[in-house]
């Protein structure tokens, strides 16, 4: 876990007791050297007090320090407590006739091990002032407490140079054996923290969250703003983190690494990787050797396939675990070269020009999940309106679907200002087409009875020409002509005089707008102009992430080829399914199949035939079945269905319906028509098998008996074993 930066060396951490109550323990030394506590003839209860509120006044220290101080630094105020209390008990079991100074140096070496140079120095004359000014002040009787003064000639010079040596002695040599070792463990935690927090700030400036500048400029920030840097790379470590994550699973890769320049952009580090091997290079990284070295010049994808055993052109390996496939994509900003996303696998299975595209837009994200931390930076260092805008920004940085950053957006722009009405349309360049994807508020009227999938061609209302200019209208966030087109025709923006189209560009295309408008005039002035075109770049930004997100996350649940839900995402479903069933005690059917001779299909009519063919069949199941049910894609010409709520005949009539629809399907092709057919099998869950493996198991029996039975046709799971008995 990373240290705390809240009190690194040259921030020194305010006093958790503030000095005055030094008063405390003081008093409760001069009390011990009067001879007024811890002698007879003074009440017990006085005693008691003077040994115990010192310690508490202690522990209250502790209590107060803030989160993430030393716990064992102990301040001047609580290092006197110690030692006050320390007295009042040694002189307590003297009087009851025992040696209690032990204590007293106990304490001492506690005060040497827990504390600063400064605050032992300050013990160690307590103890010393203390020891003297008691023998030098006297009680005149036991009995009565009175106060005479001997002066020196009445002080044991020697009981008190034997005592005040024994101290002091002792404090050397608790410093020697402890004391030294503690602080030279506190200096290097303080170096620790130090390092830590000039690691946290040169990330940052890689990042380009801060001004880059010299490494060893002044921050001009406060303690603050290093925790908002901090949690700013954190979430750049995160997000890259999360991305690598999906690559991984998405491509079945052994290793996928993201490379990151330095400042001078003279070395690699890895910044964030996701891999099965160990044997990864943990210092800087030559850019300018091997595979790295080609992407460094040409700012190119680079694709290398069946790499031979023992290549070495890899530099973030120390050695190479059998790496065949390699993708390797640079990460650009601006024109600079920021790192490298690196993706290997052990497979000889080259990366496809599909795989290759989710590489290039997995950099893309990761490079705007950076872009978006600067931009968090940027706007809390900038102070544009106290803690509401930042707000508003972190907020859009914490969703992930298209869903949910539309409804953050709009909230993210009321905590800037007041709007009546707030909208999110999408722009389909291709088919020169806008979709109003979020709408907010009741400030727009149209004609239509909902603005849920709204959409409509350019024209020459205003979001039109927002994306063709690129530039927000009307001019000064006034509606001056109330009749004006906004989205079309249609709808009737007249009771919003203030009125802000905002375009939403990523990497120069605009992918849409933010329309927000509110029912008193002058609503919109210059700033807050400026920082909602903040937002809107944002929003943009997030919108392009989450489409992304829900990309590689569709790609991680659904079959590319049929668009069912595929084996992991049956799997996960399936022991939901058990689960519940279990539970409410009712029983669900759970039908495996599989398409008869699909082998001769490919081999006859070639593989996209057979392609177009799972899709149809899928298809089919798709529409067949209900919204409850579930098909999908087992792996190859299998499929598997979970029928929900059904009982044994239920789940037969529903597979020979699909048996039927199937075998009623045509394709056409270059050679002639073709039909097909598929056998399925049927388990019972929970009554078959409550274990959701076995229950795939049992219906699988009960598939390849159709299967070895002539095909075509049905079979349950429960008959099979009664058929094979009674034979």
């Amino acid at each position: 876990m990373r240290p705390s930066i809240m009190h690194s060396r040259g921030e020194p951490r305010r006093d958790p007791t503030e000095h005055w109550w030094a008063v405390l323990p003081g008093a409760v030394l001069l009390a011990y050297a009067l001879g007024l506590v811890a002698v007879p003839g003074v009440p017990v209860w006085l005693t008691a007090v003077a040994a115990v509120a010192p310690l508490g006044l202690l522990v209250w220290g502790y209590l107060k320090r803030p989160a993430g101080s030393a716990f064992g630094e102990l301040t001047i105020v609580e290092a006197l407590s110690l030692v006050a209390s320390a007295f009042v008990i040694s002189r307590w079991l003297g009087v009851q006739g025992l040696e209690g100074f032990g204590l007293v140096l106990l304490a001492l070496t506690a005060v040497l091990v827990l504390s600063s140079t400064f605050v032992a120095l300050g013990a160690v004359g307590a103890i010393v002032s203390t020891e003297a000014l008691s023998q030098m002040l006297q009680t005149a009787a036991p009995t009565q407490v009175g106060l005479t003064w001997t002066g020196l000639e009445g002080v044991d010079v020697g009981m008190l140079a034997t005592r005040l040596s024994m101290v002091a002695a002792f404090a050397l040599l608790a410093w020697l054996v402890v004391g030294r070792e503690a602080a030279r463990k506190r200096k290097a935690r303080d170096q620790e923290l130090e390092r830590e927090r000039e690691k946290l700030l040169a990330e940052a400036r890689e990042f380009r969250l801060i001004h880059a500048g010299r490494s060893d400029s002044p921050v001009t920030r406060e303690q603050a703003e290093e925790l908002i840097l901090r949690d700013a790379v954190e979430a750049v470590h995160h997000t890259t983190f999360v991305t690598l994550e999906l690559v991984q699973t998405a491509l079945r890769a052994h290793t996928v690494v993201l490379l990151w320049f330095d400042l001078r952009n003279e070395k690699l580090r890895i910044k964030e990787l996701i891999s099965e091997s160990d044997d990864l290079v943990e210092g800087t990284i030559d850019p300018a050797g091997g595979v790295l070295g080609g992407i460094s010049r040409r700012r190119e994808v680079v694709r290398l396939s069946s790499l031979r055993p023992g290549f070495r052109g890899l530099a973030y390996y120390r050695t190479l675990p059998g790496i065949t496939e390699f993708v390797g994509v640079p990460i650009i900003e601006q024109g600079h070269l920021r790192g490298i996303l690196c993706v290997d696998r052990c497979e000889n299975l080259p990366f496809t020009e599909r795989e290759v595209q989710i590489v290039e837009d997995s950099a893309s994200y990761i490079l705007r999940g950076v872009e978006n931390e600067r931009m968090v930076a940027s706007i809390e260092r900038t102070r544009f309106e106290v803690g509401r805008f930042f707000e508003a920004s972190r907020r859009l940085n914490s969703v992930l679907t298209p869903e949910e950053v539309y409804k953050v957006a709009l909230e993210s722009v009321r905590e800037i200002c007041d709007v009546d009405f707030g909208a999110v349309t999408l722009y389909d360049a291709q088919e020169d087409r806008h979709e109003v994807v979020y709408v907010d508020g009741d400030g727009a009227k149209s004609r239509r009875d909902s603005w849920e999938k709204f959409a409509f061609d350019s024209n020459q209302g205003l979001v039109s020409m927002v994306i063709r200019n690129r530039h927000y209208l009307p001019v000064g966030g006034r509606l001056r002509d109330r009749r004006a087109t906004v989205l079309t025709e249609e709808e009737d923006f007249s009771g919003l005089p203030s009125l802000l189209v905002l375009p939403l560009i990523v990497q120069d295309q605009v992918v849409g707008t933010l329309v927000v408008g509110h029912s008193e005039r002058d609503r919109f002035p210059a700033q807050r102009r400026e920082m909602l075109e903040v937002i809107a770049n944002q929003v943009a930004v997030t919108v392009q992430n989450a489409r992304l997100y829900a990309q590689m996350e569709t790609m991680a649940k659904y079959d590319a080829l049929t668009n069912l839900p595929n084996r992991r995402s049956f799997t996960e479903r399936l022991q939901q399914t058990m689960a519940r069933h279990r539970r409410n005690g009712r029983t669900f059917g759970l039908v495996l199949t599989d398409i008869d001779h699909f082998k001769n299909v490919n081999d006859t009519y070639g593989h996209p035939v057979g392609d177009e063919v799972l899709r149809q069949v899928g298809r089919l199941f798709r529409e067949e079945l209900r919204e409850v049910d579930l098909p999908a894609r087992y792996g190859g010409e299998e499929f598997v269905m979970i029928l929900e709520d059904t009982d044994l005949e239920g789940a037969r009539q529903v597979a020979n319906r699909l048996r039927e629809a199937v075998a009623r399907l045509c394709f056409q092709t270059e050679k002639g028509p073709l039909q097909c057919t598929i056998s399925m099998g049927i388990a019972l869950g929970p009554w078959d098998s409550d274990e959701p493996h076995t229950l795939v198991d049992l219906a699988d029996q009960a598939l390849y008996y159709s299967k070895e039975n002539g095909r075509n046709q049905v079979s349950v799971y429960r008959e099979v074993v009664a058929s094979s008995s009674a034979a």
